[in-house]
């Protein structure tokens, strides 16, 4: 998407640029909104619990990642200090590292 708001701007079509920025914001604002929900729904804190993510990947049956909500509640979870067990056949441990990093694989159990 943020590829359509670069072409809109340079074809100058600012409104119809700023309809898809607006689509890239709500769609952020849907996976805070979904992690902090998580968070209230545990008495307002998730430290030291574990939460199962059961499937990591943007599409079913792929090892396909890019762009995945996943990755954004996951991190969300992680700042609050859970510890996650994440499930998904399809990608791969080398996966998990890239998009989470060093310093979460030490409290991610991968299954």
């Amino acid at each position: 998407i943020l590829k359509l708001v670069y072409l809109c701007r340079s074809f100058g079509l600012p409104e119809v640029a700023e309809y898809w920025h607006q689509v890239i914001a709500m769609n952020d604002w849907q996976k805070r909104r979904f992690a902090n929900e998580m968070v209230s729904s545990m008495f307002n804190t998730v430290s030291g619990k574990r939460i199962a993510v059961l499937g990591f990947a943007f599409k079913k049956d792929t090892g396909d990642t890019r762009e995945s909500p996943a990755i954004d509640v996951c991190r969300c979870l992680l700042e609050e200090r859970a510890k996650l067990a994440i499930y998904d056949p399809k990608v791969s441990r080398d996966q998990y590292y890239e998009d989470l990093g060093k310093e979460a694989m030490e409290k991610i159990e991968i299954d």
